[in-house]
């Protein structure tokens, strides 16, 4: 078994060997008549035409000194991969390429190039050209080298590189057959269910695509295991704070429910308790409609309902549901939008969601008798939103954990505010639905809810 796999080791050796040295030669034959053919062929006559061409597009377009007729010069410049500048008859650079580091042309050394054929590895073309209404000279030049010279230099490089090939070829072949040895390990590690086990990506051939998709195989299969004990343990949390968030209230209504069996309170007593009956219902009904909200949530099992919707209505109809709550705190509401009709492609009724949670959260964390902060403005591709309270000292000590499930800033100093703990996690996960980014800000005691929706 062992002298099998040896041999196969081998054959595969002698044909990537042989492989490569075929290639290797032809590409080199091949290559070498190609350049010694486009050498020659790549005449001054050619180079000459394309000046020419360019003279001609720029005195088309070129005919003022402004930034268009200087990126029109450049991209001129670029096509042909030539230098270009406009000089007035002193030599003083009017627009250049940006590939032109002359501040100045020496216009005694052009006349000299012109009329004595002075050579220094440069073609140079000279042309009129009207700038402002004014005749201007339009020099354009690049490097040319004679072919004999250029066959030269790349045969040098040519015998150089296939020395070099030929001494580390072999040794290039046993890399990668130890590196297929590597693969078939990791292969086996895998099945055998290691997947922390990591393959080296090495080069940038089929083999490192196959050692990358190898890891990414087995780094979705520990995220899909990993996730789904997160689902689990999201079930069990949510379970747990579920039975303590409903016990509550619940104990709470039934308290007041027996009170109002018995026979003896009287109607005014009555009266109040039905009340606070009631209260406690409506909260009861919204902890549960959270609840049910972020479970559908983070299963996925919300589908938007995307329309052309005005973004401004939706903050104001929020705005005006929670105004007698802000009352009642003497808060107010401060507006800044850029303008009143800012059309965006929405599920309007989610997004309408994560206004509700965010001035709630706003009007419940906010210092009383202090102002809620609302700043919506847009540009070409996103709207941009800004939702500030002023808070007491300290009121969320750990800013990055506002957006997690049951979260509530300091304990206890608002273990007595009603809710969920849901409503950022819900207004999160409605917002990067809709593929949008919402962060928090604290800073000298005010909160700051930022959101950008794309357009």
């Amino acid at each position: 078994m062992k002298s099998k796999n040896i041999k196969i080791n081998i054959s595969l050796k002698q044909k990537l060997l042989m492989i490569n040295i075929i290639v290797v030669l032809i590409i080199l034959i091949a290559t070498s008549f190609g350049i010694f053919t486009l050498r020659n062929e790549a005449n001054l006559s050619t180079i000459i035409s394309d000046f020419n061409q360019l003279y001609t597009e720029a005195a088309r377009y070129i005919n003022k000194n402004d930034y268009n007729s200087e990126n029109y010069l450049n991209k001129l410049s670029a096509y042909r991969k030539a230098k270009m500048a406009i000089v007035d008859k002193n030599g003083n650079i009017i627009m250049k390429s940006n590939n032109v580091t002359e501040d100045h042309i020496d216009m005694e050394y052009m006349r000299r190039v012109f009329q004595e054929g002075i050579k220094d590895g440069n073609l140079y073309q000279r042309y009129n050209i009207y700038i402002n209404n004014k005749e201007e000279i339009l020099f354009i030049w690049k490097e040319f080298r004679t072919p004999s010279k250029g066959i030269q230099n790349f045969l040098i490089i040519t015998l150089t590189s296939v020395i070099i090939a030929m001494t580390i070829l072999y040794y290039f072949i046993n890399k990668k057959v130890a590196y297929i040895k590597e693969l078939s390990n990791g292969a086996k590690e895998f099945s055998n269910g290691n997947l922390n086990y990591t393959l080296k990506e090495i080069g940038r051939d089929e083999l490192q695509l196959l050692a990358e998709s190898m890891n990414s195989m087995a780094k979705n299969l520990e995220e899909k295991i990993e996730k789904e004990r997160e689902e689990e343990r999201f079930k069990t949390e949510l379970i747990t704070n579920v039975s303590h968030d409903l016990r509550t209230p619940l104990t709470s209504l039934i308290g007041y429910l027996q009170l109002l069996d018995n026979p003896k309170i009287n109607d005014e007593d009555k009266l109040k308790y039905i009340r606070i009956s009631i209260d406690k219902s409506y909260k009861l009904k919204s902890l549960i409609e959270d609840l049910f909200e972020y479970s559908k949530l983070e299963c996925k099992h919300i589908k938007l309902e995307k329309s052309e919707s005005n973004i401004i209505e939706i903050i104001e109809q929020s705005i005006g549901e929670s105004f007698i709550e802000a009352q009642k705190k003497d808060m107010f509401f401060y507006k800044d939008f850029s303008t009143y009709d800012i059309k965006i492609s929405i599920d309007s009724e989610k997004i309408g969601r994560v206004f509700e949670n965010l001035i709630s959260n706003s009007i419940k964390y906010g210092r009383d008798g202090t102002k809620i902060d609302i700043h919506v403005d847009e540009d070409e591709s996103e709207v941009n939103i800004k939702i500030k309270n002023y808070m007491e000292k300290d009121e969320f000590d750990d800013i990055k954990s506002v957006f997690n499930r049951f979260y509530r800033g300091d304990v206890s100093r608002n273990s007595k505010i009603d809710g969920s703990g849901l409503g950022l996690a819900i207004a999160k996960d409605i917002i990067e639905l809709h593929e949008g980014k919402i962060w928090a800000e604290s800073k000298d005691n005010i909160f700051s809810i930022n959101i950008k929706l794309k357009k």
